[in-house]
């Protein structure tokens, strides 16, 4: 060569070969990238090729641009574009002369001209390639003392190129495996960060963020499934403006119309939530066709709960690269929210259920005091009646129940026997039953004059009552809510029963010989509750009934919870039993006969669930 004698071009290479194998073992170790030692690579080759200008550009294949790695002198340089079929025609060539370039690169070296003419390289570009794997571009620029290189120059900087190639593709599968480890690692550590979030809005918060960052996505979503109504529901997104510049389009979207949605080859965002829904798999769509979230790429992951059932899904959009371009999401990705939407729909579900517990806990809290009130509503003891024996019982199915009882001593003489068995259970039918219990003693403690006053029909007050509590009851309870209800006013001077049914168990009557009767059968009446007050005429009119007790007739006052017990045969005890075992109980005391027919019952009842609520009021005369 001209500019040197060949002892210093041997040294030269020698050198240049020494720096290029402690450079390589550099990357290999990892304490190094091609980023990082790409300088170092383009002086060696500079410096050994005896070129004064020169540039290292890298590609990019998730978007097609270059970028300029290292250069001498350093340039200023933003992305430059590449077309697919410039990349072909690079692929195609082992070295370009810049005068005289293939058909395919007239257009590239036209759009930056700039670049090649006033910068590094606007004499020689070499493809950087492995295989058919196009990696970038070795441009050089003024050839020291010659004008071209000579042809042992050029196999070297084959070779040069090669080592570069090598570099870059090493530093990306390096890069790549780094990348995966810690987007593995951030996984791993996102599951306990969501999983101890108990609360549902702070745990879909942290799943929404976590994913976002995981996926270096600029925006996101996270909507779950209502199924009671059909629709995917938004819970919450990033950024908040989301929500604004879409409106309700991103609010509530129906699981029938997504779902419905004709199959296409490329999905929008709609294919795609229908899909990911129905077929519970993660999937993406390209820029341009996202018809909701207003992004430019779109990956949506099944939320799935422990059974299997989609719970929602997660929706990330515009990933971005450190250079801030947007890029396309990969299978890669795919796999990845797919393991964190599981990791999610752990979370969500485990905070769903903290929830409920709590939920459960304070309303068993509730109940508890409810039952406790109920309690206290429901007489321990029965009142001492001059002639008369009173005993009752009652056993709620659950916590509270909804039957009621009482022996009530009237302000102006006499005694008033009440059983009543209001719909349903749980805290409704608690609080109806109160309800009907303040009515009843109300109108109980307003009633007029003295009841052997001959200016007082007792069936007219009985009836005129009956109609005060239902009215109570028709505005205090709701649509499915009543109460079936029985009430004797007793004289225990004259022995005179006057009873009114409204729509209950008929009572039963053992006379002292034997002889059975159902009180109140032949009268009838309503539920209290049912109707308003205007129609209960028009079905069914109250009426009362006057008996008279003698010495040893029992009256058995009770709830469907005794005649409608079932045991494992699914047999009821019903109301031949009930005559039976009153019968065979009947010479006994107020006290014994209500024993004797819980425990029939209940031995009838035997390892079956109880029914319903229990309830008995025995009433005998001595």
């Amino acid at each position: 060569m001209p500019t040197s004698s060949a002892e210093e071009t041997i040294q030269r290479l020698i050198f240049s070969l020494s720096e290029l194998e402690q450079l390589g073992q550099t990357l290999i170790s990892g304490h190094s990238n091609f980023n990082v030692s790409s300088k170092t690579y383009l002086r060696i080759t500079l410096g050994t090729l005896q070129v004064t200008r020169g540039a290292i550009l890298c590609y990019h294949p998730t978007d097609n641009y270059l970028t300029v790695a290292a250069s001498a002198p350093d340039i200023d340089s933003t992305p430059i574009d590449i077309e697919p079929e410039e990349v072909t025609s690079f692929l195609d060539c082992s070295h370009i002369e810049i005068d005289t370039p293939p058909e395919g690169l007239h257009s590239f070296i036209n759009r930056n001209a700039d670049l090649i003419n006033g910068a590094a390289m606007h004499r020689l570009w070499v493809p950087l390639k492995i295989h058919d794997e196009f990696l970038g571009i070795l441009g050089l620029g003024e050839f020291l003392g010659r004008e071209k290189l000579e042809e042992w120059e050029q196999e070297l900087l084959t070779i040069l190129a090669h080592q570069i190639s090598i570099a870059i593709a090493y530093s990306q599968i390096v890069e790549g495996i780094q990348s995966e480890k810690f987007r593995l690692f951030m996984l791993a550590e996102s599951a306990p960060q969501i999983c101890q979030l108990l609360q549902p809005e702070d745990a879909a918060e942290q799943v929404l963020h976590q994913a976002v960052a995981l996926l270096d996505a600029n925006m996101g979503c996270l909507m779950l499934v209502r199924p009671q109504q059909q629709i995917l529901e938004l819970l919450d997104a990033f950024p908040k403006s989301i929500i604004s510049d879409n409106g309700e389009n991103i609010q509530s979207i129906s699981l029938k119309e997504i779902m419905g949605l004709p199959e296409s080859e490329e999905k929008t965002a709609l294919n795609m939530l229908g899909s990911v829904v129905e077929e519970g798999r993660t999937n993406r769509c390209s820029a341009n066709l996202d018809d909701v979230f207003g992004g430019r790429n779109l990956m949506v992951g099944p939320i799935q709960g422990r059974d299997g059932d989609i719970l929602g899904v997660l929706v990330v959009g515009d990933k971005e690269e450190r250079g801030g371009r947007t890029l396309e999401f990969t299978e890669e990705d795919e796999m990845l929210l797919d393991s964190f939407a599981k990791q999610a729909g752990v979370a969500i579900e485990n905070a769903h259920l903290h929830q409920e517990a709590l939920e459960a806990r304070e309303l068993q809290s509730e109940m508890e005091e409810a039952r406790k009130i109920q309690e206290n509503l429901i007489p321990d003891t029965l009142p001492e009646i001059p002639g008369y024996e009173v005993a009752g019982y009652y056993e709620p199915r659950g916590p509270v129940g909804g039957d009621y009882f009482d022996c009530i001593e009237l302000p102006h003489g006499g005694w008033g026997l009440s059983i009543a068995d209001v719909s349903g259970k749980g805290m409704q039918a608690a609080l109806l039953m109160a309800t009907l219990r303040a009515g009843l003693l109300s109108e109980i403690s307003s009633s007029r004059g003295r009841e052997d006053s001959e200016s007082i029909d007792m069936n007219d007050e009985l009836i005129n009552m009956a109609m005060t509590l239902n009215s109570l009851l028709y505005v205090s309870g709701t649509e499915e809510k009543y109460a079936t209800f029985f009430y004797s006013h007793l004289n225990p001077e004259t022995d005179i029963l006057t009873s009114l049914n409204g729509g209950h168990n008929p009572p039963l009557i053992v006379r002292k010989d034997g002889n059975i009767q159902w009180l109140g059968q032949e009268i009838g009446g309503l539920p209290l509750g049912m109707f308003p007050n205007e129609m209960v005429p028009t079905i069914a009119e109250y009426q009362a009934e006057q008996i008279t007790l003698e010495s040893g007739d029992v009256v058995v006052y009770y709830t469907d919870g005794v005649t409608e017990t079932v045991n494992v045969d699914d047999d009821f005890y019903d109301d031949d039993r009930l005559e039976s075992d009153a019968i065979s109980c009947a010479n006994n005391d107020a006290t014994s006969i209500c024993d004797f027919i819980h425990k029939s019952v209940i031995d009838f009842q035997g390892d079956a669930d109880q029914f319903d609520d229990l309830t008995l009021l025995v009433l005998r005369k001595k």
